[in-house]
């Protein structure tokens, strides 16, 4: 197999784990090149629709609220089942569905506005199954791969997946300026619905192991969540999580009004900005898995926050594709060990009994940040214009770095895990 003349997962001992672990490779980069193909261009797409300020400021914050709602049924409902790969199969096919639905719907006759409406209710509709598949997903990963290999193992990963990324976003740019509208978005949705099939079919190939229930975790629905909000340490990740997820959200209505309204950037500007960011984290992603492990997730997580703050000031106040190019390359660096040890600090602090209800309340809390801070920004771009309102994100990411900064001082310790 490719992967293990690659010596991908070298260090990972032979039988299910390994075998899950280059399943779950291909399933990841086949993914991933639907989200290389269309993340970028969400936004261009809406405007291209005809969307508002306030349908962009939709995009960013209705998802959210969807995926909020979402969060305590779909942990109830992945309870339910035996194992966690159903539910996750289940629900990620109905999720994929609507890249199908995305492709038709550019050639019904409906007026633009109404149009890109329409478009941002079902991107936002698509996160309903999307969200029981994620929490299903991530509570999958953390009963298959061992906290000790996890690091490493998620570092090759996202690698691989931001290279496949990568590539399709290096394709896509220029295609999309190539080809006219509305064919050229018509063709990257049916080739990103493709790419989805294609990862749903290796999904089913998992192997994944039942889940061994003592008696607190058998309670009866809600109570799973009042046991995760009674963990003090977890509480303390949820509220830091929180603090620093405000500063990111407040301006992420803004960066299409930036771009696209504001700077008049075509889609080659926009999927250059998305490539500079995958290269570096392409390249970093297994030293950040590396030292993640060397130093604590914790300690990662702070340092890539803390590379994060100044974003804003300078988006704010250097007007140049070249220089938001930069930009985006020590984002990337910064937002792949940030990313990743994120997930991995959630895998530590949530016991594997009830991850789904930990899960879930770790996805509540940056959902619902999501979905209020982006109108905000948008108020504030409205109210005083695209300097200020990028000046005053860059203040908000600094308080609430120094809130998560004190509330992860006291770090919260692994949970125990099921051997």
């Amino acid at each position: 197999m490719l992967l293990d003349r690659l010596k991908i997962c070298s260090y990972i001992p032979g039988g299910a784990e390994k075998r899950n672990a280059h399943i779950s490779i291909i399933d990841g980069m086949l993914f991933s090149v639907m989200s290389g193909l269309t993340a970028p261009f969400w936004g261009a797409f809406a405007v291209k629709l005809g969307a508002t300020d306030y349908t962009l400021a939709l995009l960013s914050s209705l998802p959210a609220l969807m995926s909020l709602v979402a969060q305590v049924p779909s942990a109830l409902l992945v309870e339910l089942y035996d194992n966690r790969l159903r539910p996750t199969v289940v629900a990620a096919a109905f999720s994929r569905v609507f890249y199908l639905l995305f492709a038709l719907l550019i050639i019904v006759p409906v007026s633009g506005p109404n149009k890109a409406l329409i478009f941002v209710l079902m991107y936002s509709l698509m996160n309903l199954p999307g969200t029981m598949a994620g929490v299903a997903w991530t509570s999958m990963m953390g009963d298959m791969f061992s906290p000790t290999l996890r690091g490493r193992f998620f570092g090759e990963r996202n690698m691989l997946c931001t290279f496949v990324s990568l590539v399709s976003t290096v394709i896509a740019g220029p295609f999309l300026d190539a080809v006219p509208w509305p064919t050229n978005y018509v063709l990257l949705y049916l080739v990103s619905f493709a790419m989805v099939m294609g990862s749903l079919y290796y999904l089913t190939k998992h192997e994944d192991p039942p889940v061994h229930r003592d008696k607190q975790s058998r309670a009866p629905g809600l109570s799973l969540f009042v046991r995760a909000m009674d963990d003090k340490a977890f509480v303390r990740f949820l509220l830091a999580v929180f603090a620093v997820h405000t500063g990111f959200h407040i301006p992420a209505g803004l960066w299409t009004i930036l771009w696209v309204k504001e700077m008049g950037l075509t889609n080659a500007w926009l999927g250059a900005f998305s490539i500079g960011s995958g290269i570096m984290s392409f390249l970093t992603y297994r030293f950040w898995g590396r030292w993640s492990e060397k130093h604590g997730n914790m300690n990662v997580l702070i340092w890539t926050a803390l590379a994060h703050m100044p974003f804003p000031l300078l988006y704010a106040h250097l007007r140049s594709p070249y220089v938001y190019l930069a930009i985006n390359l020590a984002g990337g660096f910064a937002g792949a060990g940030m990313n990743l040890s994120l997930f991995n600090a959630l895998l530590d602090v949530s016991p594997t009994d009830g991850r789904p209800a930990y899960v879930s309340l770790y996805n509540i809390a940056i959902g619902f940040s999501g979905f209020v801070w982006p109108f905000l920004g948008v108020w504030m771009y409205r109210s005083m214009g695209m300097t200020s309102a990028l000046d005053y994100s860059a203040a908000a990411r600094i308080i609430g770095m120094s809130v998560a900064f004190a509330l992860l001082r006291r770090r919260p310790v692994a949970a125990p895990q099921e051997t």
